[in-house]
């Protein structure tokens, strides 16, 4: 296989994972806030979910754009280690924001008189 074709293959899931994969984690987390899981979390905790999520993506993805390594170096594999794991916490940290606003929390089942 040419270079070429590997690094567009390399890019195809750099940018499935940006624009696909993450926006999906953000609305699956979004979505279970909406239902008021996980039952530990409340607003506050989402707030602190997405400030760490959030400064861990930045820092790696910004960690994995200024090491400039070579593609035929061992570097290269790490650097795209790292923007995809940054990219990832990125979609969580996105979950977590729009958990702040949609959280729900569950309301005690009251038992109806029989």
């Amino acid at each position: 296989m040419d270079l070429r074709a590997g690094l567009r293959i390399v890019d195809g899931l750099l940018l499935f994972t940006l624009f696909l994969v993450a926006p999906s984690i953000a609305a699956a987390i979004g979505y279970a806030a909406w239902n008021g899981k996980p039952e530990r979390f409340n607003r506050e905790m989402f707030v602190t979910a997405f400030f760490a999520t959030a400064a861990a993506s930045g820092f790696l993805m910004v960690y994995a754009q200024r090491m400039r390594a070579d593609v035929r170096t061992w570097q290269y594999c790490w650097q795209i280690v790292c923007f995809l794991s940054g990219a990832l916490l990125f979609g969580i940290a996105g979950g977590c924001a729009v958990g702040i606003f949609a959280y729900r929390p569950k309301s005690p089942k009251l038992d109806s008189p029989k």
